[in-house]
C-alpha cells in the first residue's frame, strides 16, 4: 500500500515540426484496459479553461460509449487537482458506470497528492498478472492535463510510479493546459509523449477525441490474438496540440 496523501502547504513555484512514431506499450492481461484521466482544476483554470475540459470529458463519454470494445474492456478512474487531490471515480469503474463530474477550479495544484492516489489506485485496483494462471489487466494509460506547474513535491511519487514499470508500464502522457505552462515540467513528469494544447473550447474538443481515439485503438490491439504482447501504433495528436521533444 502506498503511502497515503497529506496536504502540503501552498508554495509558488517551440514546437517542432516533427513527431515521432507513437508507441504505447501493452502488457499481458485479458479483460480490463485501465485508464486515467488525471485533470488540473486549479484556480488557474478558471473561465473557458475548465469548461472546455468539462465539455471534452463529456464528449470522451459520448464517443466512447458507442464503440463495443471501450465499453467491454475499459475501466475508467478520474482524479482532479485543485486545492486538493480528488479521487472522483473512487478507483476504478467500467466504462458503462463512468458519468462526466462537475470540474469547479479552485486552490493551487497538488500534483504530489494526485500520484499518491493513482499509486494506490494502481497497487490495489490493477489486477497483476497470477503466474500460470490469470494474465490480469492490461497495462494502464494515464493521460494528465496540467499546466505543469505543481505547488507541492511530487518527484518522490512520481519516482514511486516508475519503480512500478518493471510490473506493470504505466503509460504517462502530459499535456500542458492553461494560461502559463512550464514545458520542462510536463516532459519530466510523462513517461511517453508530451504536448502543449491551446485554451480554446475546440482544442480541449479535439484532445478528447484523441484521447478516445487512442483508447479505442488500444483496446482493440490487446483484444486481438498476439496483441497484448508488442506496442499499439497510436495517431498523431490533433489540431491544437503541439509535440514537446
Amino acid at each position: 500500500m502506498a503511502k497515503k496523501a497529506s496536504k502540503s502547504e501552498d508554495k509558488n513555484s517551440t514546437p517542432s515540426p516533427e513527431i515521432p512514431e507513437m508507441k504505447v506499450a501493452v502488457g499481458e492481461g485479458i479483460r480490463r484496459l485501465p485508464v486515467y484521466l488525471l485533470l488540473d482544476t486549479s484556480g488557474s483554470m478558471t473561465g473557458a479553461p475548465i469548461e472546455a475540459m468539462r465539455r471534452g470529458v463529456e464528449l470522451f463519454k459520448q464517443e466512447g460509449e458507442q464503440d463495443t470494445f471501450v465499453k467491454e474492456t475499459v475501466y475508467v478512474g478520474v482524479i482532479t487537482f485543485g486545492g486538493a487531490a480528488e479521487f472522483v471515480t473512487r478507483g476504478l469503474i467500467p466504462f458503462d458506470d463512468f458519468e462526466p463530474p462537475p470540474l469547479p477550479a479552485s486552490g493551487q495544484t497538488p500534483l504530489g497528492q494526485t500520484f499518491w492516489l493513482l499509486i494506490e489506485s494502481l497497487d490495489k485496483d490493477v489486477k497483476a498478472p497470477v503466474k500460470g494462471k490469470e494474465k490480469g489487466d492490461y497495462k494502464p494509460l494515464v493521460f494528465v492535463l496540467t499546466d505543469g506547474m505543481p505547488t507541492d513535491e511530487w518527484q518522490e511519487p512520481h519516482n514511486e510510479i516508475l519503480k512500478r514499470q518493471a510490473k506493470k508500464v504505466v503509460n504517462i502522457i502530459t499535456v500542458g493546459c492553461g494560461p502559463y505552462i512550464n514545458q520542462q515540467n510536463l516532459k519530466d513528469i510523462a513517461t511517453g509523449p508530451t504536448f502543449n494544447m491551446d485554451n480554446d473550447d475546440a482544442s480541449f474538443k479535439n484532445f478528447f477525441q484523441w484521447v478516445t481515439q487512442t483508447v479505442k485503438a488500444v483496446s482493440k490491439s490487446v483484444s486481438q490474438r498476439g496483441g497484448d504482447e508488442k506496442p499499439t501504433i497510436i495517431s498523431p495528436p490533433p489540431e491544437g496540440m503541439q509535440y514537446i521533444p
